[in-house]
């Protein structure tokens, strides 16, 4: 296995082929049944089995997002960048009133704006979204980011186009969404999914993840509730969690 190694590593190295060395030895290290641990094979694609809508019976959780441009505000001395943010409908226009008052901030010295240290509470930071093992979590996701397709990826997950029940991956062309479209997802967190965090971004072009268009979606125990760390523990019901009791649900 080492010759063949060297001699493959040294081909791909001759051709200039990016990532020669570690698409190399991944490659041949599996052939051995010797997984080594590499960067990514540029041949690797956005990839997920076929799903299905969820069954009658799940409790739903329905979050209604939106995406969109929106100005960041990075910390509290005026430094920002023109970025994208997925963001709960609901929360929309608390969102728009916070890039307001940044604004208006950087034209005076030591004005904070609405900035807070850690983002304890604002409005502008990633999407932060759950839902629990058995749910039906269903997606209604608005595209209002200008001249730009976008996507909804959750990574990990089995989450489907509502409308055909396929794969909501890059490689669905269902899944992309133009600029003043729409589109319903779906993911039916099956009771034994593990729990635990799942990234969730836009596909629609690189910049679009590094300048915002990212957050987290956290697969919680069967029958979670979730409370607000702002609100004395008052529990969510609506914002994080909007959830609609199916009558035929168990």
């Amino acid at each position: 296995i080492s010759e063949r190694i060297a001699d493959d590593v040294g081909m791909r190295h001759q051709a200039g082929a990016p990532f020669a060395v570690s698409e190399a030895l991944h490659e041949i290290g599996m052939m051995g049944n010797e997984p080594i641990l590499t960067a990514p094979s540029l041949a690797a694609s956005d990839k997920a089995n076929n799903g299905g809508q969820c069954p009658a019976y799940a409790p739903k959780k329905i979050y209604d997002i939106v995406a969109v441009n929106i100005d960041i505000s990075l910390n509290q001395w005026g430094q920002h960048f023109p970025g994208y943010m997925y963001v709960l409908a609901e929360n929309l226009a608390k969102a728009r009133e916070e890039e307001k008052i940044n604004k208006e901030a950087r034209k005076h010295e030591n004005d904070p704006g609405a900035v807070t240290n850690g983002l304890q509470g604002d409005a502008i930071q990633p999407l932060v979204i759950r839902g629990n093992q058995g749910d039906c979590v269903i997606f209604k996701v608005a595209n209002q980011v200008e001249e730009e397709a976008i996507t909804f990826r959750i990574h990990g997950s089995s989450t489907v186009v509502s409308a055909t029940g396929k794969p909501a991956i890059s490689t669905n062309p269902d899944s992309t969404i133009p600029p003043k479209g729409n589109q319903v997802f779906e993911w039916y967190i099956r009771p034994e999914d593990q729990e635990g965090g799942h990234m969730l971004q836009s596909l629609g072009n690189r910049d679009q993840t590094a300048l915002g268009l990212m957050g987290s979606f956290i697969v919680e125990p069967a029958g979670s509730t979730y409370l607000s760390p702002f609100k004395d523990g008052e529990e969510l019901k609506s914002g994080w969690e909007a959830v609609i009791a199916h009558p035929d649900a168990p």
